[in-house]
């Protein structure tokens, strides 16, 4: 079997075992299943997290997860399958890990069917998370990794013609290892989605691909119609020969 993890991903597979990320993990989770009416069709698929973070599916359905120990094997940016073939695909903090995240966008646009549902989950830099990897060795987990901003996210998926319908912030405690200590904070999840939320420590952002036509329809007139040439205009009547 071919291990296609590099070595930055097989540290953060352990990382999402420590209590710090369970506690992170029990948040997405939660937030997902509220967002089950997103996840629609018959194939969804998992990128990312090993950890199954997809929401239970009420229709019949075919939820599926790439990673080392899931029940599919590959490349985030070259995905063994077909064009058109996803219905709901959950990028779970694969672009921030990622050494290719546009490659990653490109390979999602390309599996996902017309208006399938693109659902990210991603660390916030401009957080108490994203402080604590400034000030961090970044050859540790999960501060090895590239956080992105939620502009720079849209921006991208703008340029795939993805359209953001839905965003959710959460994660507002500090990333303290202690459990003692992170349930103290844990008062900070109700104030800072009222006070702060511009500073969650992760996001789970919810877009849909748009089909656009490559092609432009020309319209039924033309500039020269509105302008005529000379040829088509008439000669204005001088006064004089108007009197004749």
């Amino acid at each position: 079997m071919v291990d296609y993890k590099t070595d930055k991903q097989k540290m953060m597979a352990q990382w999402w075992k420590s209590p710090l990320a369970e506690a992170v993990l029990k948040q997405e989770k939660s937030i997902l299943q509220s967002l089950k009416a997103y996840f629609y069709g018959q194939c969804q698929l998992q990128i990312g997290v090993e950890q199954n973070c997809l929401p239970e599916c009420s229709h019949n359905c075919q939820q599926k997860v790439m990673a080392s120990s899931g029940s599919l094997q590959g490349k985030s940016t070259a995905l063994p399958l077909k064009s058109y073939s996803l219905d709901t695909l959950l990028l779970s903090h694969e672009l921030e890990f990622s050494d290719d995240p546009h490659q990653v966008l490109r390979e999602a646009e390309r599996v996902l069917v017309a208006d399938g549902t693109l659902v990210l989950c991603y660390f916030n830099p401009w957080s108490l998370w994203g402080l604590r990897r400034l000030f961090s060795w970044q050859d540790t987990p999960p501060w090895q990794g590239h956080f992105y901003t939620q502009t720079r996210i849209k921006d991208w998926l703008a340029l795939l013609n993805f359209e953001v319908i839905a965003l959710e912030k959460y994660c507002y405690h500090p990333p303290i290892k202690s459990e003692k200590w992170f349930k103290r904070f844990s008062p900070f999840e109700r104030w800072g989605k009222r006070l702060w939320p511009f500073f969650s420590g992760a996001s789970i952002l919810v877009a849909t691909k748009r089909s656009i036509p490559l092609t432009p329809i020309t319209k039924s007139w033309r500039s020269k119609q509105l302008f005529p040439t000379g040829a088509l205009a008439n000669t204005p009547l001088s006064r004089e020969k108007k009197h004749e």
